[in-house]
């Protein structure tokens, strides 16, 4: 199981998570202690978060709400040496509020009485509207229905995007890429307006990110993604792998030499 922690006293942020992995010994725990750096965290799938509440920046009650904008069924698991907000974070459906300093027996107790199951606090991925495939050929779909762009070259644009998985690309970067030689700075723009006017029809303009001369995924939680699964866990991403990455796109050969050496290596 993936837990986080957050509180700003980094001592008490590493002591809890001791204590959790005393009672899970296979606990995979996140320590953080500035809460707008943890908003940042929040796109990875945690299945409980611990957090603290009076911290400097954004409290816990306010991070919580934020977090279950995104994940409305997560366990959140407050961990405080005040009271008084305990009618606020029950309102959040927290499942347990702790009194510092806790102990093995309240995280045990916190743990064994999750709010959530976890298979209902990670089931977003089942939710995503945005499904892209790049083992075999990349297709993208919006709400199980293929996405049609008006070039067929801005599906490339996305499909190497996707590629960088977050990464800024430069014009020259994707043009290089796309055309690998230089002359093509007209039709690059009319790939990027026809990308973010089909993605912002479809109600999914979030995901790119666009400013002068730069571009790139952006709110990767919203995407799944069969090469993202592999990045984030390869033996799970293996089993998805049969032999090809973005097929049609000569950019992705690279890339597909390397999962193909992964997938068959002792």
């Amino acid at each position: 199981m993936k837990y986080l922690v957050l509180d700003d006293e980094i001592l008490a942020g590493e002591y809890l998570a001791t204590l959790i992995k005393e009672v899970d010994e296979r606990a995979d725990v996140t320590t953080v202690s500035n809460p707008i750096k943890a908003l940042e965290l929040i796109k990875e799938t945690f299945d409980v978060c611990f957090i603290d509440i009076q911290m400097p920046g954004l409290n816990g009650i306010e991070f919580a709400n934020e977090l279950k904008k995104i994940y409305p069924k997560i366990n959140i698991i407050f961990v405080t040496g005040y009271s008084n907000y305990m009618g606020e974070a029950f309102r959040l459906d927290a499942s347990d509020y702790i009194m510092k300093p806790a102990n093995v027996e309240q995280i045990h107790h916190a743990l064994e009485n999750l709010r959530y199951s976890v298979s209902e606090a990670t089931s977003l991925e089942e939710e995503k509207r945005i499904q892209i495939t790049c083992f075999g050929n990349f297709e993208v779909l919006i709400d199980g229905n293929p996405v049609k762009f008006k070039f067929e070259k801005t599906k490339e644009l996305l499909a190497y995007l996707v590629h960088r998985k977050g990464a800024r690309c430069s014009s020259k970067e994707v043009i290089a890429n796309l055309w690998e030689d230089d002359g093509h700075d007209s039709y690059y723009r009319m790939l990027k307006k026809d990308l973010q006017d089909v993605l912002n029809n479809l109600g999914c303009g979030e995901i790119i990110y666009s400013e002068r001369g730069k571009i790139g995924l952006s709110n990767l939680q919203c995407i799944q993604c069969d090469y993202f699964k592999w990045l984030e866990n390869v033996e799970e991403g293996r089993k998805l792998y049969h032999g090809e990455y973005m097929a049609q796109y000569s950019w992705g050969s690279e890339t597909n030499a390397f999962l193909d050496m992964d997938k068959y290596k002792e």
